[in-house]
């Protein structure tokens, strides 16, 4: 099989790992009672009408990788926030997860998904006064690639060499092998610059805001965009976003009056405020939340025998694992990713706790009495908390687990040990369903956390990427979805929220597939 994949750096390796595993540092578990997969990220009071004027100050996770390179902007949330304030993509994520048109007008596949017609919106400009064109595009592509920043891996079946410029708004791009879900590979943080630009930590955008100052690891701050082209925000005169990296300094600053929104709210704080009239707290909707769980490497002993990994996967007690680590805010997971959102297999029935079936399984496979070790950290809250109760509820089917707690800081320091473990504690960020199975499994996946490969897998895999229509994407993700329930190496044992807090006056910030770094494109005071 010929391998047409980019080169990744360790770098480029390693921040791809991590924002597509976890949370950001700090995020909260807090859900409000009555949510729902539709439920719109925001307080649960009325919705107030839209007001425009005002100054949003807002308080996001930074740190010391912080960067006006915009190419760079998933280092840390704070810039991310930034980026998608002043950057547009050519598509987005709505409330429930599926694509929808931002800079694009329109996206269209042809029958095998080898080609894929883009347009362009008309009379869109850049801050700078430059109208967007096919052009603009096809250099933003060319320099993520060529740049190998870190939404580089997305863009591997791209030919951006064969793609043809049809007009100053249209182009046809071409792919290295059938691939029908280029729409949701642009989601990613792809934000598309002017032809030509060399400063890429000076660049004009198309967004709602326009940068007034930057100032790398205090913040920044945005103007509106007279002449934004969208119909409707931003509402703000101003957003302020500034640089707070601890969690209970967000919350202080907040009420204190120094802040009007404080993102990434712990859970021990978000039960106190609670019943605090003057902090509302923001829920994205459930197809946002993270995975609590494990990753089993399928690919070294004892997991190559899959009996082995499905008694481990029945030797956790789920609803335990969300009363003790969600504080029972979340809720059960089912071994598989990317609940409530679109071709998500419902109808797999839900796995239960059955240590006597797991101790079946073991014996069956010949490892009776198996003894492993998890590889976890306190990097964030509930991958060492996750992994001291699977180690406690593991023991009445006869497995005994040890945990390697290894320091915050070298968790992700190393992408070889962090990917190749052999199994290891996770909180996996939420992406649209096909990108996962493009990613994590098969002989070609560039981040291979459980190791499922072979023949079977990638016949799955090839039959998800060439997928064209609905119906096909519908078919080839349930079958792929069956079999990673009944081979795979991903052990979800419970979802939780992310949590943010704000002044009550806050209305209309929209995670739209990223709360820990949302839009303020349509928000306002009230």
């Amino acid at each position: 099989m010929t391998d047409s994949r980019p080169t990744l750096s360790r770098r480029t390796l390693l921040r791809t790992a991590a924002g597509i595993t976890v949370g950001a540092a700090g995020a909260g578990l807090l859900t409000a009672c009555g949510s729902d997969a539709k439920t719109p990220a925001a307080d649960a009071k009325p919705s107030a009408q839209p007001k425009r004027g005002g100054k949003l100050r807002a308080a996001f996770i930074g740190g010391s990788n912080e960067t006006a390179n915009v190419l760079k902007a998933a280092n840390t949330p704070i810039d991310y926030v930034r980026a998608r304030a002043i950057y547009d993509e050519l598509c987005v994520l709505d409330a429930e997860g599926r694509t929808e048109m931002q800079l694009a007008e329109s996206m269209t596949p042809n029958a095998d998904g080898t080609e894929w017609t883009l347009k362009v919106r008309s009379g869109v400009k850049f801050s700078d006064g430059r109208k967007l064109t096919i052009d603009d595009v096809l250099f933003t592509l060319n320099t993520y690639v060529d740049t190998k920043a870190n939404q580089a891996p997305l863009l591997a079946d791209l030919d951006l060499a064969k793609s043809q410029r049809k007009d100053e708004l249209t182009a046809v791009l071409v792919m290295k092998r059938p691939h029908g879900f280029l729409d949701l590979v642009f989601t990613q943080g792809i934000f598309i610059i002017p032809a030509g630009t060399t400063d890429f930590a000076n660049v004009p955008g198309s967004g709602p805001f326009i940068l007034q100052q930057h100032r790398v690891g205090q913040g920044a701050t945005l103007k509106r965009n007279p002449d934004y082209w969208g119909s409707a925000g931003p509402y703000l005169d101003e957003l302020e976003l500034v640089s707070i990296a601890d969690g209970t300094a967000r919350l202080n600053a907040l009420k204190a009056g120094q802040v009007e929104y404080a993102a990434s709210i712990s859970l021990v704080a978000g039960k106190t405020e609670r019943s605090n009239a003057a902090v509302q707290l923001i829920i994205p909707p459930k197809w946002e939340w993270p995975n609590f769980g494990a990753m089993l490497k399928r690919s070294q002993d004892p997991f190559t025998d899959a009996r082995v990994a499905q008694a481990l996967k029945y030797a956790v007690d789920r609803e335990q694992m969300v009363e003790r680590v969600t504080l029972g805010f979340g809720e059960v997971g089912n071994d598989l990713f990317g609940k409530y959102l679109p071709y998500y297999a419902q109808d797999l029935p839900q796995r239960q706790y059955d240590p006597e079936r797991a101790k079946k399984l073991l014996k069956e496979a010949g490892v009776e009495n198996l003894s492993l070790t998890i590889r976890t950290s306190d990097y964030e809250y509930g991958l060492a908390e996750g992994a001291a109760v699977l180690a406690e509820q593991a023991k009445k089917a006869g497995i005994t687990i040890g945990l390697d707690k290894v320091p915050a800081g070298d968790f992700f320091a190393d992408p070889k040990v962090f990917i190749g473990a052999k199994f290891q504690s996770a909180n996996r960020k939420p992406r649209p369903l096909p990108l996962d199975v493009l990613f994590f499994y098969g002989t070609d996946a560039l981040l291979p956390f459980t190791g499922v490969a072979g023949p079977k897998i990638d016949d799955l895999v090839t039959k998800v990427r060439s997928a064209v229509s609905d119906e096909q994407r519908k078919t080839s993700m349930g079958d792929i979805q069956q079999h990673l329930y009944e081979e795979g190496g991903d052990l979800v044992w419970a979802k939780a929220p992310v949590l943010a807090a704000a002044t009550p006056q806050v209305h209309g910030v929209k995670s739209l597939g990223y709360p820990t770094f949302p839009s303020f494109r349509d928000a306002f005071l009230a």
